[in-house]
């Protein structure tokens, strides 16, 4: 494990107190597709979800790296929580980056104190380039709000949401579409949840549903950014630093960790075919959790590049090294209640989230073809 520790503010006991309560509730979750409540009180006690804010709005004022680690942790234990705290964090980063000194005020001491948990709204059903949740402003000059968002992590658990809402008629054309979204910040209050998505094959833990909203009123406080200003903050998410790849090699390692410990009760550490079994999992590990680090240290030339490669390259690791744990592991990994079987289907979840990685791939590939290519 690595100790996530500072100058300023000693994070081990926190994070090894959370990491204990996870893995003592997390098959549960598993079992019954809910976020189990000791969980939800360990992490919002924990202090750890405002590790990024800085200090002036109540956080730890630490780094993009540490949150990386934090949820590389997280994940070995519950990746269900980890993407929980993922969409929290990418929230705040949002708000710091976009948001209005009154936004700032309003909603962070909430976000780091625990007292509030974030989530974010972007995906729909075949809604294309346009979203179907659309927002016009009515004659007081508010916004109206109607809708459905599907994928929801955190939707029924979280106190704000994140919301992707069309703001300019979806037929006006895909650049139109897409330059004509605002997001909003909307209350759990004016959200309904949809108990609709809980058969998930895999993260299920995160309360991950669909979200309705029936004529939510909200005023212009409650844009973050500009109105259609959405592609920009898309940007600076995907720059940020932040990436589910993260979750990705959390999930590595934990099954790696599984594979040693059955080779040493077993006693097979001298078996050679196995010590190159492992030794390849412990090379895609490494090489996954070297591309994540580059992109949370924010050392790349071109992040949004490497963001989504690291995207790519971690969650595909991870299933790799899943596969190859359970077949070490051999029948016993098969059967439900075995980790490394809640492991495997948790890792395909992160293959298919924000965006899919086919979807990836063309983003990576765009990038390349839009520039001098260099390594």
């Amino acid at each position: 494990m690595i100790i996530l520790q500072t100058q300023n503010f000693i994070h081990e006991a926190s994070l090894s107190s959370l990491l204990s309560t996870l893995e003592k509730h997390a098959y549960l979750a598993d079992e019954t597709g809910q976020t189990q409540p000791e969980s939800l009180r360990a992490l919002r006690s924990s202090g750890l979800l405002g590790s990024i804010i800085p200090t002036e709005y109540g956080g730890k004022g630490e780094t993009i790296w540490f949150a990386s680690k934090l949820i590389e942790q997280l994940a070995t234990v519950d990746p269900s929580i980890a993407i929980v705290v993922h969409q929290h964090l990418l929230v705040v980063t949002s708000l710091l980056n976009k948001g209005s000194e009154k936004q700032k005020r309003t909603y962070l001491p909430k976000l780091s104190s625990g007292e509030w948990i974030a989530a974010s709204a972007w995906s729909e059903t075949g809604s294309g380039a346009g979203k179907q949740t659309v927002g016009t402003k009515n004659d007081e000059g508010n916004w109206v709000i109607n809708g459905v968002k599907t994928f929801t992590t955190g939707a029924g658990l979280a106190d704000l949401y994140l919301v992707l809402v069309q703001t300019v008629s979806s037929d006006a054309g895909t650049e139109a579409a897409q330059h004509g979204q605002t997001f909003f910040l909307i209350e759990k209050e004016q959200v309904v949840a949809v108990d609709t998505q809980s058969g998930l094959s895999g993260m299920r833990g995160s309360s991950t549903r669909f979200i309705e909203f029936h004529r939510s009123v909200l005023t212009s406080d409650h844009i973050l950014g500009e109105v259609g200003g959405s592609v920009e903050l898309k940007i600076a998410l995907r720059e940020s630093g932040l990436t589910l790849g993260a979750i990705s090699v959390g999930i590595s390692e934990a099954a790696f960790r599984i594979a040693l410990d059955y080779v040493e009760r077993k006693g097979l550490a001298a078996s050679q075919s196995l010590q190159v079994r492992l030794s390849e999992l412990h090379m895609w590990i490494d090489a996954a959790r070297a591309l994540v680090d580059k992109v949370a240290e924010r050392s790349s030339d071109n992040l949004k590049l490497s963001a989504s490669q690291s995207k790519i390259l971690a969650s595909e690791v991870s299933e790799k090294v899943c596969r190859e744990v359970q077949q070490i592991v051999g029948g016993t990994g098969y059967m439900r209640g075995h980790k490394i079987e809640r492991l495997y289907r948790d890792a395909r979840g992160v293959s298919l989230m924000g965006p899919v990685n086919y979807l990836a791939r063309e983003m990576v590939g765009r990038e390349i073809v839009s520039e001098p290519f260099r390594f």
